[in-house]
C-alpha cells in the first residue's frame, strides 16, 4: 500500500487519486487506526468503478 500525499492536498492510494473529497488526514486517520478496514473500503471501490 503506497499512499502519496501532495502539497497541494492532492492523495494517490497506490497510484489511483483518491478524489477531491478525500483528505489527506482522513486517509491516514483511517490507514492508521483501522487498516484492515481501510484495505476492504478501497476493494469495494476498486469493484465499484
Amino acid at each position: 500500500m503506497l499512499i502519496e500525499i501532495f502539497t497541494d492536498g492532492r492523495v494517490l492510494i497506490d497510484g489511483q487519486d483518491a478524489g477531491p473529497g478525500y483528505q489527506p488526514e482522513h486517509v491516514l486517520l483511517d490507514y492508521l487506526t483501522n487498516p484492515k478496514g481501510f484495505l476492504e473500503m478501497r476493494r469495494k471501490q476498486k469493484h465499484a468503478a
